[in-house]
C-alpha cells in the first residue's frame, strides 16, 4: 500500500479523529487506513492545510515594514508541511465493520485506503449494481440490488448534472438482471435503451385503462372537479353498471335525478368524462400493461395534454401496476418517475402523489420498486423523498434546495455545488457511508443531450 503520511500529536488522535503530516497526495474526501490493534482504522480527509514554521506567528507584514529580512525561498520552501485532518470512520476486521473504538498511535503510517478495505467498510456487493468508480480512488461501486432498489432510490440533481443519465444507467442495471422497468417519460429520453434490451414504448393514453379499473380520484383530478362534482362522481362509480366512460356518464344522470344535483352540477360532469373520451384518457383503447422479465416499458408522458389528465394518467398507471403486483398479477419491478416533482407536488393534492406514495410506502413488501428523479427538492413531496433509502445527488446550487437536503446529507451536502458533472453523492442505505461517484457510462446513448443551439 502506498503510505501518504504519519499520524502527529499536535492534537491527541481521538477515536474519532485525527491529523496526520503528508508525505504523499491527499485531498478531501479521500479515504485512508491506518493499522491498529483491532485491525484497519479507515477515516475520510476532512481537510488539508499548509503550515510553515517561519510563517507561523503574526507580523510578518510588520517585521517586512521595519526592514526584516524573509527567509530565503528554498527555506520557506524546505520548512513548508501539508497537514490533513481525518475523521474516523470504522475498524475494518477481516469481514467485519466495527465502530471507531480505538484511535491511532502518533507516527503510525497513514496508506491509502485499499480496495477490500473499503468494500468491506461501504458494504459493496460483488457483481452488484455497476453504479460507477469512487471519485479519485478508481474502486467499482458496486451497490446490493436488494438494498439499492427494494428502498427506493432518489435522484436529485441541477438540469445538466447528469439526473436522466443516471436513472438511465438503474434502468439498465435493472433490466440485467431481469427486472421489468416501467419509465415515465416526459421528454423522450428513455426509447434509447431498445439499443440493448427489449423496450415497448407506449403513449400514456393508449394505455388500457378505464374507469372501473382505477380510483375515481383519478377521473376527478384528470378533469379538475370541483367537491360538488366530485361527490356526484363517486356516487355514479358505486351506480356503474360497467367500467366504460359511457357506463359511468349514465350513471352520473341517475345519481343527479335520485339525490337532487343542480344541473349544471351534472352538465359539468358529463362535459368532463366526454372531454376525456375526446383526448382518448381512461377510454379502455389500447394495450393493457403487462409486464414481462428483463422488458422496459416507456410510458411517453409528453403528448401535450392539459397537466391534471398527465398527472392522472401516470398515477393510474403507478396505481394499477402496484395493485397488480399486490395481486400476483405482475412480477416484481422498478418503476422510474423523471421529473417527479410535476407527479408529486408538494403543496397539492394530487392522485399521483397519492398513487407514488402508496407504492413507496408499501412497494418494498411487494417487490416494487421505486425510483424518483427531480431538479426541484423544495417541490417534491417529502413523504415519498423520505421513503427512499437511497439519495443519489448530483451538482445543486440553489440555496432552498441545499437547505432542504441538509438533513437529509449532513454536512455532504456542502459540497453539491461545485460537483462536475455526473460526479454524484451517494448516501443511504445502499452504501455504508456517503461516497463520492462517478457514475459509469451509460451501455445505451442517452436521448436527453438536447439540439444544438448553433448551427456548426
Amino acid at each position: 500500500m502506498d503510505s501518504v503520511g504519519i499520524v502527529i500529536a499536535r492534537r491527541p488522535p481521538s477515536e474519532s479523529s485525527f491529523e496526520f503530516e503528508l508525505e504523499g497526495d491527499a485531498a478531501p474526501g479521500d479515504f485512508v487506513e491506518v493499522p491498529v490493534e483491532a485491525g484497519a482504522l479507515v477515516a475520510r480527509v476532512a481537510g488539508v492545510r499548509v503550515e510553515n514554521q517561519y510563517l507561523a506567528e503574526s507580523g510578518v507584514v510588520r517585521e517586512l515594514r521595519l526592514g526584516l529580512r524573509m527567509p530565503s525561498a528554498a527555506a520557506l520552501a524546505s520548512a513548508e508541511v501539508r497537514v490533513a485532518r481525518a475523521e474516523a470512520l470504522g475498524i475494518v476486521s477481516g469481514a467485519s465493520v466495527l465502530p471507531p473504538i480505538q484511535p491511532p498511535s502518533p507516527g503510525s503510517r497513514v496508506y491509502r485506503a485499499a480496495p477490500e478495505t473499503l468494500r468491506a467498510l461501504l458494504g459493496l456487493a460483488e457483481g452488484g449494481v455497476e453504479l460507477g468508480r469512487l471519485w479519485r480512488h478508481g474502486l467499482e461501486v458496486e451497490l446490493d440490488p436488494e438494498r439499492l432498489f427494494r428502498h427506493h432510490v432518489a435522484v436529485l440533481g441541477s438540469t445538466g448534472s447528469g439526473k436522466s443519465y443516471t436513472c438511465g444507467v438503474l434502468a439498465e442495471e435493472a433490466l440485467e438482471r431481469g427486472l421489468p422497468a416501467v419509465i415515465l417519460d416526459f421528454h423522450g429520453e428513455y426509447a434509447t435503451l431498445g439499443e440493448r434490451y427489449r423496450v415497448r414504448s407506449v403513449k400514456a393514453n393508449r394505455v388500457k385503462l378505464e374507469p372501473g379499473s382505477v380510483s375515481p380520484d383519478a377521473i376527478a383530478d384528470a378533469t379538475e372537479m370541483t367537491d360538488v362534482q366530485r361527490d356526484l362522481l363517486y356516487l355514479a362509480f358505486d351506480e356503474a353498471e360497467g367500467p366504460s366512460l359511457e357506463d359511468l356518464e349514465r350513471a352520473a344522470e341517475r345519481v343527479a335525478e335520485r339525490y337532487g344535483f343542480k344541473r349544471e352540477t351534472l352538465l359539468a360532469v358529463l362535459r368532463r368524462l366526454r372531454m376525456l373520451k375526446a383526448q382518448r384518457v381512461f377510454t379502455g383503447e389500447g394495450e393493457p400493461l403487462y409486464l414481462s422479465e428483463g422488458e422496459a416499458v416507456v410510458v411517453d408522458l409528453g403528448l401535450g395534454l392539459p397537466g391534471g389528465a398527465t398527472r392522472a394518467l401516470a398515477g393510474a398507471i403507478a396505481w394499477w401496476l402496484f395493485e397488480g403486483r399486490r395481486a400476483g398479477e405482475q412480477p416484481p419491478f422498478l418503476l422510474v418517475a423523471d421529473e417527479a416533482h410535476r407527479l408529486l407536488p408538494q403543496d397539492e393534492q394530487a392522485f399521483s402523489k397519492a398513487a407514488l406514495r402508496l407504492v413507496a410506502r408499501e412497494g418494498r413488501k411487494f417487490g416494487a420498486s421505486l425510483v424518483v428523479a427531480s431538479q426541484r427538492v423544495v417541490g417534491l413531496d417529502k413523504d415519498v423523498l423520505s421513503q427512499c433509502g437511497t439519495k443519489i445527488a448530483l451538482r445543486m446550487d440553489s440555496p432552498t434546495d441545499l437547505a432542504m437536503l441538509k438533513p437529509l446529507l449532513g454536512r455532504h451536502a456542502r459540497l453539491l455545488p461545485r460537483l462536475p458533472t455526473g460526479v454524484a453523492l451517494v448516501a443511504g442505505v445502499a452504501v455504508g457511508y456517503p461516497v463520492l461517484v462517478e457514475v459509469r457510462k451509460r451501455r445505451t446513448s442517452h436521448g436527453g443531450s438536447g439540439a444544438p443551439l448553433f448551427a456548426r
